[in-house]
């Protein structure tokens, strides 16, 4: 799914289930797993309409380093839920929904998180591995994203493969929407990760030549080696991209220009890192992610952050849309 079902009535619950059962055969799921995710899609979907009146709801599939990951999102701007501790225990749920609980959810989920009060309304993100997954204990990365609301692809696009002592992640935007734009977001983002891998202001120069006669776009690179503790960053146009450490956020510098055009001239620079850091980079289907709504992710997943910034209705633009977050796990 490049799009968010709206939820509203029961009948969405059908669709809801639908699209999951969909994307998990996409992500590889055994049969049983798809079964799971079917149930856990009813229980986030029935809980929006009972509980909150009206929602949204997301599946895409992750493609990441070490296999693909599915991700569910449930979003909505209800009262919340007063007495998680209580919805969790199975055969309760927060009004009459499928009666599984949200303990279910995050037992049939790989792992399942939640953020939610009356101020808020509730998030779900939960997620499924895909077959032969395996864990990196080191480094949390999700991605998500949505395409312009006219559209049915996405102009934007990201990879995340490993490199050197950790990982990179790409994050390219596309000129313009619709299909031309979803090709040059592709090779963008593909060209990027071509071996052998360059620094990444290099990957950059090098990318600006091979992809002079097409359409173009902007684009960023985050290189991680936890051995050197460092970040490398490169990047051209404007993708926004920042660290949060702590609850300090610094933001990241962008050059002008796009990818394409002989007079580009990437960036780059290096950042310190330690764990416990977040390392976000979004397109300008975003609006500027201010320091206030950053406390709200400290401390959580990277699916779940990326779905809390993705969910922010006052932060979407009518674009393509796309988030990516990556976190050196702490030790703790």
């Amino acid at each position: 799914m490049l799009e968010w079902l709206d939820i509203s009535t029961r009948a969405d619950v059908a669709v809801a289930r639908q699209q999951a059962r969909a994307e998990a055969r996409l992500a590889g799921l055994p049969p049983d797993r798809i079964e799971s995710v079917a149930i856990v899609a009813t229980e986030l979907v029935t809980n929006i309409v009972k509980y909150a009146g009206s929602g949204r709801f997301l599946a895409q599939t992750m493609d990441l380093p070490r296999g693909p990951r599915l991700a569910l999102i449930a979003s909505d701007a209800g009262p919340g839920i007063p007495d998680i501790d209580r919805m969790r225990r199975d055969l309760v749920s927060s009004a009459a929904s499928a009666g599984i609980g949200l303990g279910a959810i995050e037992r049939l989920s790989d792992r399942a998180e939640i953020m939610t009060s009356p101020e808020t309304g509730t998030l779900w993100a939960c997620a499924f591995e895909g077959p032969g997954r395996e864990a990196d204990e080191t480094l949390d990365v999700a991605a998500l994203r949505l395409c312009h609301p006219t559209e049915s692809v996405c102009g934007d696009d990201w990879r995340a493969v490993e490199a050197r002592s950790g990982l990179r992640l790409v994050l390219a935007d596309g000129m313009g929407h619709g299909e031309q734009a979803a090709e040059a977001g592709t090779a963008m983002a593909e060209g990027a990760v071509r071996p052998a891998l360059l620094p990444p202001k290099h990957q950059l120069a090098r990318l600006g030549e091979d992809l002079r006669r097409t359409r173009g776009g902007v684009i960023s690179i985050l290189d991680f080696d936890t051995d050197a503790e460092r970040c490398d960053y490169a990047n051209l146009g404007n993708i926004s991209g920042f660290r949060l450490r702590d609850g300090e956020q610094t933001r990241f510098a962008m050059r002008d220009g796009y990818i394409g055009s002989p007079a580009a001239r990437p960036m780059g620079e290096s950042f310190d890192m330690k764990r416990g850091d977040f390392f976000i980079l979004h397109s300008d289907g975003l609006r500027t992610i201010g320091a206030e709504l950053l406390p709200m992710v400290q401390g959580r997943s990277c699916l779940l952050a990326a779905a809390f910034l993705l969910s922010r209705t006052e932060l979407s633009r009518r674009d393509d849309i796309s988030v990516a977050v990556a976190r050196w796990r702490p030790t703790d």
